[in-house]
């Protein structure tokens, strides 16, 4: 078999598994939201079992005291927008944006969630999948969990940026932008903190990069096996485009720039 068939083959297999319903969707029975919830049906909102709240704790002050540079009293905030694979982060070294700003990624508390479970023991691995092999004869890898920890590493970092909004650190709030509830929820932040300029960064590619370049990330860090790498489902990524080239992450970063300037913040679109 052919290395691109064989890493079709795998990523159809990790697709099938990321679907809803299936056993490694994000809302699947065994997500972390729900396996470690005191109660509740809304992730964001759930309580957490106690020993959970103490992992939180734990993940956030390490990330915290990471970064020793970070500007306070700036009142800036940037946000990104752009599909997975887009090269935001790339574009947010180019503008300048160094380690004396506070990157706030939901994708790192993935990595530091499954890493922390892995090291405990307690990696969230649904019995559909534990001895179950792919394509490439190999098993699910600890990155390729990354779906079912996708909401908590959410509300982890909200709890970060709102410790470091109210720092009043310079912040970099990194994602896709793909939920439209997302605007109106940092204007008020921003509102709040009395943060005073904001920078959203878009960074669009057409469809067809987007999944490329999704599955370059991923398939180089299956091959070398350990942690694996995280896989993105291209269905997660198809749901982001209105047309072959753009984006309701565009919509929704013009919307943003539109809401701060109305509530008085200075805001500004960079493409």
């Amino acid at each position: 078999m052919l290395i691109t068939d064989l890493r079709a083959a795998v990523a159809a297999g990790l697709e099938a598994l990321c679907a809803p319903g299936a056993p490694l969707n994000m809302d699947a029975v065994g997500a972390t939201w729900r396996r470690h919830a005191v109660g509740g049906t809304d992730p964001h909102v759930g309580r957490y079992l106690p020993s959970r709240l103490r992992t939180h704790r734990e993940l956030i002050d390490a990330f915290l005291d990471v970064s020793t540079r970070i500007a306070v009293d700036g009142l800036a905030a940037v946000a990104t927008a752009g599909p997975p694979a887009a090269g935001k982060s790339t574009q947010l070294t180019e503008l300048g944006y160094d380690d004396t700003w506070r990157r706030i990624d939901p994708d790192d508390f993935k990595v530091l969630l499954i890493e922390h479970d892995l090291r405990s023991g307690n990696l969230a691995v649904p019995d559909e999948v534990a001895d179950l092999a792919l394509a490439d004869c190999e098993g699910i890898m600890p990155m390729e969990l990354s779906g079912i920890y996708h909401r908590e590493s959410t509300v982890v970092a909200d709890k970060v940026q709102q410790i470091c909004m109210a720092a009043r650190e310079n912040v970099v709030i990194e994602g896709t932008m793909s939920w439209s509830g997302l605007a109106p929820q940092l204007v008020g932040d921003l509102a709040t903190y009395g943060y005073q300029r904001l920078e959203v960064v878009l960074v669009e590619v057409p469809l067809t990069i987007a999944l490329e370049r999704s599955m370059a990330r991923w398939w180089p860090d299956r091959q070398v096996g350990g942690m694996g790498g995280r896989f993105t489902p291209a269905a997660a990524i198809r749901s982001l485009y209105r047309t072959e080239t753009e984006t309701v992450c565009a919509a929704h970063a013009r919307d943003l720039v539109e809401m701060a300037t109305a509530a008085s913040i200075s805001a500004a679109l960079k493409v």
